[in-house]
């Protein structure tokens, strides 16, 4: 099952610290800008933290609480979102001053109690705060950040609202439903446990020809789809855990990166590849070779001759260690290939590993096949 391979390689990448791969309930987004408090809620600055190597500066990823799914309703992101959601003001929005709302109360509820410094100054910062500030003559604020997104950070210290350990317990809260409606409870079909069911999945981004804000591969958005009175992520029980992990390790391996060389792109399909192994060294190994198949030959004709000899002996059953002798028995190998199909990804995956294998079907019984583990 794809999803599974999914989640396990994102615990894996998760296990040895990848960079850009965020934790449950977080998600790498765009920064720009960042609101210096002083403990009484006082703006004490406002930094440009934007990427400013390249030509123009861009917004800096960073691991923030995941953004709500937001369509046509208003929806509060948790300790960040745009200047129309933080501060009211806004270059396109026309309902900044709705947004502004939804912001602080959201943080007015889930923060009331707290006891940390950081997120007290947050509550007082939005308890004073109006949009006019914006614009007055000793603010920290200019027109070039509207519609940016911001996050919080207490002088004095390092670390953002969102890293601090209160923020997170709050956001673990909010995530398992004790501050809203408690998710179903049914044994996940990827891990197998008695979880909180996603009722939506996180969209998967990054395909090409597709749409920007991204679409789902597991979905039931018709009634025809749905059974036995059951509606949405109910009709294939995939955990609030699982659905975050695979979500967001196939949003990492599908991230448009020049340092990025598990993803290649054939006719409509994006095509994204990952390898299982004893250890973090083997598993790079086996995508490398993988990827040595896919880089530009001198000619279409050699490009194809390279890979017909790579798949027949892969169809053949034989172990990879022939084809690099450094990779050792059950190493595993996935492919998983993406087209666009309006709001739902059409998705074919295949796997292969070092081990022989016999197929068992009636129209090739007794043949040697590649090992399916997708």
């Amino acid at each position: 099952m794809i999803l599974q391979a999914l989640n396990g390689y994102y615990q894996r990448l998760l296990a040895r610290g990848e960079e850009g791969l965020a934790p449950f309930g977080y998600s790498p987004e765009k920064i720009s800008y960042e609101i210096l408090l002083a403990p009484d809620g006082r703006v004490v600055d406002v930094n440009d933290i934007r990427d400013t190597s390249g030509k123009k500066p861009l917004p800096r990823l960073m691991n923030v609480p995941q953004p709500e799914k937001r369509t046509v309703g208003i929806k509060s992101n948790f300790l960040w979102d745009k200047t129309s959601y933080v501060l009211g003001v806004s270059a396109s929005s026309k309902r900044a001053d709705k947004e502004h709302e939804a912001f602080k109360a959201l943080h007015r509820e889930s923060l009331a109690g707290t006891d940390d410094p950081g997120l007290k100054a947050l509550q007082a910062f939005l308890a004073a705060w109006t949009p006019e500030r914006f614009v007055q003559p000793q603010s920290y604020f200019n027109e070039e950040m509207l519609d940016a997104n911001m996050v919080f950070r207490l002088d004095g210290e390092k670390t953002y609202l969102h890293e601090r350990p209160a923020a997170q317990a709050i956001r673990a809260r909010l995530l398992a439903g004790e501050d809203g409606e408690t998710a179903a409870l049914a044994s996940c079909l990827v891990t197998g446990e008695r979880m909180p069911l996603a009722r939506l999945h996180p969209p998967i981004k990054g395909v090409s020809g597709a749409q920007s804000s991204g679409a789902s591969i597991v979905s039931f958005n018709l009634e025809s789809f749905s059974s036995y009175g059951k509606s949405q992520g109910e009709n294939a029980p995939v955990s609030e855990h699982a659905a975050f992990a695979y979500t967001t390790v196939l949003n990492h391996l599908l991230r448009r990166s020049e340092h990025n060389r598990q993803r290649i792109q054939i006719g409509d399909a994006s095509v994204v590849f990952w390898a299982e192994a004893e250890d973090a060294e083997q598993a790079r190994e086996a995508e490398f070779t993988f990827e040595s198949l896919l880089e530009d030959p001198p000619d279409d004709s050699q490009e194809a001759a390279r890979v017909r000899e790579v798949l027949e002996q892969v169809a053949k059953g034989r172990p990879l260690s022939e084809l690099n002798p450094k990779l050792q028995d059950g190493t595993r190998m996935y492919v998983l290939g993406l087209a666009p199909n309006a709001s739902r990804w059409a998705h074919s995956q295949n796997g292969w590993r070092s081990t022989n294998a016999t197929c068992t079907s009636s129209r090739c019984r007794g043949k040697p096949r590649r090992q399916r583990v997708g």
